[in-house]
């Protein structure tokens, strides 16, 4: 779970009242598991070791979850920490996201207005649970099995279409806790993305200590952003650019305009998604031709394709397969002023 996703680990949770579902295949029963793995994620208190692998690439973090009814209210808060590396932290709480790269001296510190799960590395990794769901993709419970010395069950999460990748999740039977999850492309031997507890507990309660960093943080540089909020249209960006020609069930999530350190003009980024796949088209400021990287590239499970149009830069990329990310690109054009 790489440090600049959207935390997007990948991002896990309410104990179910009765502990084990009956062990039968359908697709209603494997919903329910969904259901309950995001509620477990979100609102139980646990502390962990999980690692994050992709072809030619292991990752190790620990993660603290903290849960703690007051009232009515119920206050969560995160700490993860990447234990290779330059150790970078990961601290989320009702109001903040703020991200330690000791390395850099530095800390990031985004607001969180709408309060949702944002930030929660394991449950941005993981599918969730939507109506529309079932009409792209078959979901199966396939069975049980174990992990970490617990009884877990088995769902299975395969496209319909070849638009999209696939996932298996390994669910503690006692509480849906996501032990194990992997995508899964098409034809692959080899996962394209799995995340594993190697250890993992489930205390009645987490220390508050335990989710506040020990780094000291005196002499860092300090940057904070406001949360993404509805995207006015900046005068400078008159065009609108959207896709034309989407897969079936990926439709227009956000638009954004972004300002980067390459230009004064804001480049536009359009948010898709099918409920579970995501994908960014980003249209940037004009450049030099020797500097536009157009076609096909990877990283890990994402997948990114890069085209010039109008003078236009136009990439799309996401954790989605070549074909997705190409058709999307081409299918982007300026539709009105």
């Amino acid at each position: 779970m790489p440090l600049n996703k959207s935390f997007s680990l990948p991002g896990l949770l309410l104990i179910a009242a009765s502990a084990v579902l009956p062990v039968a295949a359908g697709a209603q029963q494997a919903e329910e598991w969904l259901m309950r793995m995001a509620d477990a994620v979100e609102h139980l208190n646990y502390e962990g070791t999980f690692i994050y692998m992709t072809p030619g690439k292991v990752e190790t973090f620990k993660v603290f979850h903290r849960v703690e009814q007051r009232g009515n209210e119920t206050e969560i808060a995160e700490r993860v920490i990447a234990l290779d590396g330059a150790g970078a932290e990961i601290i989320r709480d009702a109001d903040e996201l703020i991200c330690i790269f000791p390395k850099q001296k530095l800390v990031v510190v985004e607001s969180r207005r709408d309060k949702s799960a944002k930030g929660n590395p394991l449950l941005s990794s993981l599918p969730r649970y939507t109506d529309t769901l079932g009409q792209l993709y078959d979901i199966r419970f396939v069975g049980t099995d174990r992990a970490l010395d617990r009884e877990v069950a088995v769902i299975a999460i395969s496209p319909r279409d070849n638009y999209r990748f696939g996932y298996r999740l390994w669910l503690d039977k006692m509480t849906a806790m996501p032990l194990k999850s992997q995508m899964i492309g098409p034809d692959q031997p080899m996962p394209l993305e799995e995340i594993r507890f190697t250890q993992i507990r489930l205390p009645r309660l987490v220390a508050s200590a335990a989710v506040q960093t020990q780094l000291d943080t005196s002499g860092f540089e300090w940057n904070r952003h406001m949360d993404d909020g509805p995207a006015t249209t900046p005068d400078t960006a008159r065009e609108v650019w959207r896709s034309r020609d989407l897969p079936v069930g990926f439709e227009l999530l956000k638009e954004k305009f972004e300002y980067t350190n390459f230009s004064t003009d804001p480049r536009t980024h359009l948010v898709y998604s099918d409920g579970l796949a995501t994908v960014s088209v980003f249209v940037d400021v004009a450049v030099a031709a020797s500097e536009q990287a157009e076609g096909l590239s990877m990283m890990g499970a994402a997948n990114a394709y890069s085209l010039v149009k109008e003078g236009r830069l136009v990439t799309a990329m996401g954790e989605v397969p070549p074909r997705t990310v190409e058709k999307i690109a081409f299918s982007t054009d300026v539709v009105g002023e």
